[in-house]
C-alpha cells in the first residue's frame, strides 16, 4: 500500500521531471526567447480552460506515476527520501560527498534509471493528453512556468479551478 505522506515526497519531484522533460522538449521545438514576468493577458481564456483541463486529466497520471516511482526507487533497495537526497547531490555534482558506499551509488543509478524510464511513458501520456486538448507543448510549458512565477496567473489559474471543482 502506498504511503501518503511518501506520495507527497515525490509529488515535487515528478513536478520537477516533468517540466524538465517539457522544458527540454520545448527547447528542441524553437529556442526559448527571455522570460519576462507574465501576466494573466498572456494567454486567451480558452488557452487558460484547456490548461486546467489537462492539469485535471494529468492528477491520475501522476499518482500513478508516483506510485510506480516509489516502487523502482524501493526495488533497488533505497527508500525515497535517501534516493531524493542522492539526486539533489548528483544534479550538483557532488554526488560522491553525499555517499561512499558503492553499493549504494549503484542502487541509486539502477532506480535512477528505471525512473528515467517511467518518465519516458509519462512524458509520452502527457503530451497526448496536452495534444488531445488542442493546446501545443510548448504553450503548455508557457503556461506551467507562468503559473510558478505570476501570481497573477496563479490566481487566475486556481479560480479556474476552484470553479471546475464546483462544478463536479
Amino acid at each position: 500500500m502506498i504511503n501518503l505522506n511518501e506520495m507527497k515526497k515525490v509529488s515535487l519531484f515528478t513536478a520537477m521531471m516533468l517540466l524538465l522533460g517539457f522544458g527540454l522538449h520545448a527547447q528542441q521545438i524553437a529556442p526559448q526567447a527571455p522570460q519576462n514576468a507574465a501576466k494573466a493577458s498572456d494567454f486567451t481564456d480558452e488557452e487558460y480552460d484547456k490548461f486546467v483541463n489537462i492539469n485535471a486529466e494529468l492528477i491520475p497520471v501522476q499518482q500513478e506515476v508516483q506510485g510506480k516511482m516509489m516502487d523502482a526507487i524501493k526495488a533497488e533497495g533505497l527508500d525515497v527520501q535517501r534516493f531524493q537526497e542522492l539526486m539533489q547531490a548528483q544534479q550538483t555534482g557532488k554526488l560522491t560527498d553525499a555517499s561512499d558506499d558503492p553499493e549504494e551509488i549503484g542502487k541509486f543509478n539502477k532506480a535512477g534509471q528505471k525512473v528515467m524510464e517511467i518518465q519516458k511513458e509519462v512524458q509520452t501520456k502527457a503530451q497526448g493528453l496536452i495534444k488531445e486538448n488542442e493546446l501545443s507543448v510548448q504553450k503548455f510549458q508557457q503556461m506551467s512556468m507562468a503559473y510558478n512565477q505570476s501570481q497573477e496567473v496563479r490566481a487566475k489559474v486556481d479560480t479556474l479551478i476552484s470553479e471546475k471543482m464546483e462544478q463536479q
